[in-house]
């Protein structure tokens, strides 16, 4: 994937900062010469030329300065647009990750890349551009010397590959240290975001001590890898400075010694040291562009490992505008990464406007089926189709787009309640979402508030209680309006009065959409047209409650589980 398609937007800032750049490399070249008459004027007492060469050098600076800060506008805009397009790629990119990729990284992993590597390739495009626009002026510079004196030239020419040596091997250890310190910074900032989100958790758990410990090696790790970094390029910047220090000295005693000799005029003398910062600056420029594109290489691979080498999800190219919301797994078959199966070849049909519901222990596949429908993650073996298509063949609006799932723990976003909802729904009216909320048993409490449907709701809904996190997101669900629902123990962070009315909600959608519920309490799913049984990855049984209690063991079994842990509730 080409790096320019991220600048192209930018393209007119970009050539204008480019065009504003050459003019700043001319006038860097003859900004010296002028300097260089000031200073031969004042000792030959030639005050008139003095003045002119005041007033022309004095309107030059005015330029660069108007220049500069143009220049610096259409950099500045162009760095802003780069930098957004690469990083709503990285986000975009990011959402299309499978979820088993998604499972192995820490979201360290992930923030590092698209805050600060985003911004290191954005970077790139004008640090290149003005490191090599130095770069080019100065070798003018060099090559006017080398005209005027070939001694003084031979001179600079030794010198500048003595500091061009010291800078390639400091860029080198410094990328090697800056490839550690990367690593080490996604650890830090992941246990960072674990301390914030987790900081409730933590005080419950009475686990301050070890997390602080953790915490602190981790950072600690980092910020000694960041300060290795910085000592050795302090060590190198000491040698470096140095050696610039004894070619200031050395040429003194050249230019002298050509003087007497001479060899070189007066006037030439002073014009060749007027531009003696900018030969020895040569060297920064070259040392900060190998810099550049080694941060610009490293940046860029953690980047594409993202856009380019990450697992993608990948659909069909079928379009259903509109589904009945029939269902079928036949002979499906799941595992992680060919381990021990979650599901063992399972096979079940649900019609339209059907409501059936999933039971076992834990372990025994109920979420994973979820899982696949959603194409969360794919089969090992076996076809799931709505209406009759293999979703594998279904385009991603036809799966995700027909189907609202509520999860056991659902995300809320750090946003208000309003923008929770309407994230879902474009044009999202307010009798919709008051409509959606009083379905769910949210209204009431969200008019209790300060700021209403305006209330912001935290990092991951953290001011609210685990169920108003899900009647939240059974409200997001309804605002969907999607033909087939999923319940994934949705209602067992409730309390048995908003139970209730939850169920009350879900059987009055009954008979409008197709509705699977997953629930370990039987009292849930009791009221469902079917109920399948699982355990260890197999249907053991599928019917109505009255019918499983009848006929089928393992339902027996989880009922009279039931009965005992609500006795034990009760005493």
């Amino acid at each position: 994937m080409g790096n320019y398609q991220y600048a192209k937007d930018s393209k007119k800032n970009f050539i204008l900062f480019l065009i504003f750049t050459i003019l700043l490399c001319i006038i860097g070249a003859i900004v010296p010469i002028y300097s260089a008459k000031q200073l031969l004027s004042i000792s030959e007492e030639l005050f008139e030329q003095l003045f002119y060469s005041s007033i022309i050098l004095f309107l030059l600076e005015i330029f660069r300065n108007t220049v500069r800060f143009i220049g610096g506008i259409n950099a500045s805009k162009f760095y802003r647009t780069t930098l957004k397009n690469i990083q709503i790629s990285i986000a975009s990119e990011l959402l299309k990750t499978t979820t088993k990729e998604l499972n192995k990284k820490s979201s360290g992993y992930y923030i590092e890349r698209i805050s600060s590597d985003a911004g290191k390739i954005a970077d790139i495009y004008v640090n290149i551009s003005e490191c090599l626009t130095e770069i080019i002026t100065n070798c003018g510079i060099l090559i006017s010397i080398f005209i005027l004196n070939k001694f003084i030239f031979l001179f600079y020419l030794i010198f500048l590959i003595i500091l061009f040596s010291i800078q390639k091997k400091k860029n080198a250890i410094y990328q090697k240290n800056d490839q550690v310190h990367r690593k080490l910074k996604e650890q830090a900032t992941s246990i960072s975001q674990e301390l914030v989100r987790g900081a409730k958790d933590i005080k419950v758990l009475n686990a301050e001590e070890n997390f602080i410990k953790e915490a602190k090696n981790k950072i600690t790790a980092s910020q000694a890898q960041r300060y290795k970094m910085f000592i050795t390029n302090r060590k190198y910047n000491f040698l470096y400075n140095n050696i610039r220090d004894i070619l200031d000295f050395s040429y003194i005693f050249l230019t002298i010694l050509l003087i007497q000799q001479k060899i070189i005029s007066i006037s030439t003398a002073i014009i060749i040291y007027n531009y003696r910062y900018q030969i020895v600056y040569t060297l920064d420029y070259v040392g900060m562009l190998m810099e550049y594109l080694k941060d610009f290489n490293l940046s860029a691979n953690r980047v594409f490992q993202i856009i380019e080498a990450s697992e993608k999800e990948t659909f069909g190219t079928e379009h259903l505008n509109h589904i009945k919301g029939n269902l079928e797994f036949k002979d499906v078959s799941f595992s992680y990464d060919n381990q021990i199966p979650i599901l063992k070849k399972i096979n079940f049909q649900i019609k339209a406007n059907e409501t059936v519901s999933f039971v076992g222990k834990c372990g025994a596949g109920k979420s994973t089926i979820f899982h696949l429908l959603c194409k969360l993650y794919e089969p090992t073996s076996g076809t799931i189709s709505i209406d009759g298509k293999d979703i594998s063949k279904l385009d991603k609006d036809s799966i995700r787009g027909n189907i609202s799932i509520i999860t056991q723990n659902p995300y809320i976003f750090n946003m208000s309640i309003r923008n929770n909802l309407a994230i879902i729904k474009d044009g999202l009216t307010d009798e919709e979402m008051k409509e959606a909320c009083k379905m769910a048993c949210l209204h009431d409490y969200i008019m209790t508030l300060p700021s209403g449907y305006d209330t912001i709701v935290g990092e991951g809904g953290v001011t609210l209680s685990g169920g108003q996190k899900q009647r939240l997101a059974i409200a997001r669900a309804l605002v969907q309006r999607t033909e087939i629902i999923l319940f994934d123990e949705a209602t067992s962070a409730l309390d048995n009065e908003t139970q209730k009315e939850i169920q009350t909600a879900i059987k009055n959608m009954q008979g409008e959409y197709t509705i699977l519920m997953i629930a370990h309490r039987l009292s849930t799913v009791m009221e469902s047209d079917r109920i399948i049984v699982l355990e260890d990855g197999e249907i053991k049984g599928a019917g109505t409650h009255k019918e499983l209690l009848q006929k089928n063991k393992n339902y027996q079994k989880l009922y009279q589980l039931e009965l005992k842990q609500n006795l034990i509730e009760k005493s």
